[in-house]
């Protein structure tokens, strides 16, 4: 795509500071983004980002969701199954090296508070009927899990992961220029129980060091993967797209923070202020009562358990 060639400029500007994340290099401003969600999610090293869900697979997860839902709906008694509200139990874990990411109780609840804040319709869109509540805070003092979280992720996972489907495990650590964070899909869990949560990078919290992206939103976009929304992208100008009606199909991704972007012949604009685009954190400010309505589909399906 375009976009991705374009991001990979952004990241030749970047020079990290003490380990533990990027900000802009000297002479930028402050103007240019760090880190841009684009290059951060979709390109890891050559490969496509975890969370974009070849076109391919879609038919046969929709399948299976749909014949869940189903039989979760087929009687009177079970459509209580596919609830109003949710509340979902979060376990933290704060991986850190000495004082290099030991992340403060403040911070972490401030994290949370902005997850509420955007999922409950804080910032202008809908109250998704999804809310979030902080059950404990980890921390494990390991400096190759901080600055190495993919190449050690099955190991810490399986150490400290807490609950079943339907508590979501958080962990922040040092994901160094490329990534601001990935997720398990609900629809996963089944098959790998201990993989399954979101890993944050430390920079990308509330009042981080990654410009651009120091709102705390890349941890409300993950969990939208977490809990069974695509971007908004997906299958570009292609119906279904991302299987919400009231989200405009859109063919690339959004990168920092247009006034207005178009890029499908269907009606209506694209969705550039959507937590499952990739805009920066400033252009973010809702999702939609259709996206809350698939995640609490989602979650009777996989994780009401």
């Amino acid at each position: 795509m375009k976009s991705l060639a374009a991001a990979v400029l952004f990241v030749a500007a970047l020079v990290p500071v003490a380990g533990d994340a990027a900000r802009p290099a000297a002479g930028d401003g402050g103007c240019a983004p760090a880190l841009a969600r684009i290059r951060a999610e979709a390109l890891h090293r050559g490969v496509p980002e975890r969370n974009e869900v070849p076109a391919a697979e879609v038919p046969r997860i929709e399948g299976e969701l749909s014949s869940l839902l189903s039989l979760l709906t087929s009687s009177p008694a079970r459509r209580e199954r596919v609830p109003d509200r949710v509340t979902v139990p979060v376990y933290f874990h704060v991986l850190h090296d000495g004082g290099r990411g030991n992340l403060t109780d403040e911070q972490v609840r401030g994290q949370i508070a902005v997850m509420n804040a955007a999922y409950g319709g804080g910032r202008g869109g809908a109250d998704t009927g999804v809310s979030f509540v902080l059950k404990e805070i980890t921390r494990s003092d390991n400096a190759d899990w901080y600055a190495h979280p993919e190449t050690h992720e099955a190991t810490y996972k399986s150490r400290l992961r807490r609950g079943g489907a339907g508590t979501l495990n958080l962990y922040s650590a040092s994901l160094g220029e490329d990534l601001l964070g990935w997720s398990t899909f609900p629809w996963k869990y089944r098959s790998e129980p201990r993989m399954d949560g979101v890993v944050i990078h430390i920079g990308a919290l509330p009042d981080g060091t990654i410009a651009n992206y120091d709102r705390g939103y890349s941890a409300v976009h993950e969990v939208g993967h977490w809990m069974g929304l695509y971007h908004t992208f997906q299958d570009g100008c292609g119906t279904p797209g991302d299987r919400v009606d009231d989200t405009p199909e859109e063919r690339d991704p959004t990168n920092g923070c247009p006034d207005r972007k178009d890029t499908c012949p269907a009606p209506g604009e694209d969705p550039i202020h959507n937590f499952m685009d990739y805009a920066w954190d400033a252009c973010m400010t809702h999702f939609t009562a259709g996206q809350g309505a698939r995640m609490r589909q989602v979650w009777s399906a996989y994780r009401a358990r």
